[in-house]
């Protein structure tokens, strides 16, 4: 940096408190959301934060050095302070714009009254804009770091209250309403799980236009939703899912908050059975679509042991003699026997139907006769379909 004659220096130095009132006047027409903020307690630190960095600038210039270091912390702190007053990056970068400026024509116009050359006023403004953008460098830092640790503090909060809600012990209301706030989230009336067959949720959560908690643990991640059932939130489940090329996933029924356990149990049941085929993968498999066939498959021993029990005699038929005589069953039991409708739906003549069904008769005997046992081969029929 040229050297700033000392006139210079003390002419600007002289004239500090109605430089500093030049940059903040400008600073307040200029940015709308610093205008009351400077009229208020903040706007008193602010003003003192001008004073010395202009004072430091000038010390730094007397002693023939680079301005700089001894208000870097100082600025450091300002620009934490504006990210915990709420106010936006670009904001404060705006009004440290007009700042720069403002304290450039103001440094400029005092060097001309004092009669000083064109290029010691030049010098003086390269030097001032170096300076600025040193302690503009020190004001972001300090909202970024501020910002990180806000966003570190959240995320470990909001770890904590995924595990107070997925507890199946049940959490404390009042500690699960404490939890909640400290982890800015609202806590909704009710939630739905979803299961993702993955190890992280958090580019999925990024894409929805709700606020839904991101966890994991050994069985994958998770995504707890808030208010599954509201208008458009199905939609916007599906092409976030969709747009991301997102792996299979299942979605538990809607339940109570303080029930997210229940919800996740069994989203992570239907999951499995996507992951084996049982159910197909319809981003994402919803609960309530399948009940029926979850409830069957709960337990796949015994699932198999129904369909072995209950359609033993059929299954030792050739291949193409059982499943003409499962389609002609599944179609007899959901057309409650009538005979037409079936011969429609097989595309075959209706003494067809009825020579499948003495069949049946000989190879099923009386479970074709009774309530109970057409229901279990109905059930039979859906787990043996589900199982593959």
């Amino acid at each position: 940096m040229d050297p700033i004659p000392a006139d210079t220096v003390a002419a600007v130095r002289a004239a500090t408190r109605p430089l500093v009132d030049g940059i903040v006047d400008e600073i307040r027409g200029e940015n709308p959301v610093y205008a009351d903020v400077l009229e208020g307690p903040e706007g008193v630190g602010i003003r003192l934060g001008i004073e010395q960095a202009i004072g430091a600038f000038l010390d730094a210039v007397e002693r023939g050095e680079r301005p700089g270091g001894e208000t870097a912390e100082v600025w450091r702190r300002l620009g934490e302070a504006e990210f915990q007053a709420g106010r936006n990056l670009e904001a404060l970068r705006a009004a440290w714009r007009t700042g720069t400026r403002a304290a450039w024509r103001g440094a400029a116009d005092l060097a001309a009254a004092a009669g000083m050359p064109t290029e010691t006023v030049i010098a003086l403004a390269e030097a001032i804009f170096v300076f600025t953008d040193e302690l503009a460098s020190d004001v972001v830092e300090g909202y970024v770091r501020r910002q990180s640790d806000e966003a570190g503090e959240r995320e470990r909060r909001r770890r904590r209250l995924i595990t107070l809600l997925l507890d199946a012990d049940g959490a404390d209301p009042e500690a699960l309403l404490h939890a909640a706030e400290l982890a800015q989230w609202t806590l909704p009336r009710v939630v739905a799980v979803l299961a993702l067959d993955s190890d992280s949720a958090g580019p999925l959560a990024r894409r929805l236009d709700v606020d839904a908690l991101v966890g994991s643990d050994a069985g994958g991640a998770v995504l707890v939703v808030p208010d599954p059932d509201g208008p458009g939130r199905g939609v916007s489940l599906r092409h976030a899912l969709d747009e991301g090329g997102s792996p299979a996933a299942a979605l538990g029924p809607t339940v109570p908050a303080r029930e997210a356990h229940r919800s996740l149990r069994w989203a992570r049941i239907a999951l499995e059975l996507v992951r084996r085929g049982a159910l197909r993968s319809d981003g994402p498999t919803r609960v309530d679509a399948h009940l029926a066939t979850i409830m069957l498959l709960q337990d796949e021993t015994m699932a198999r042991a129904l369909v072995a029990d209950r359609l033993a005699a059929v299954d030792r038929l050739p291949d193409a003699e059982r499943e003409r005589l499962l389609a002609t069953l599944q179609a007899w039991l959901a057309h409650q026997r009538h005979t037409p409708r079936i011969a429609d739906e097989l595309h075959v003549h209706p003494q067809t139907v009825r020579y499948r069904i003495g069949k049946l008769r000989e190879l099923l005997g009386e479970a074709l006769d009774t309530p109970d046992g057409r229901f279990e081969l109905e059930l039979a029929l859906r787990a043996r379909s589900a199982l593959g």
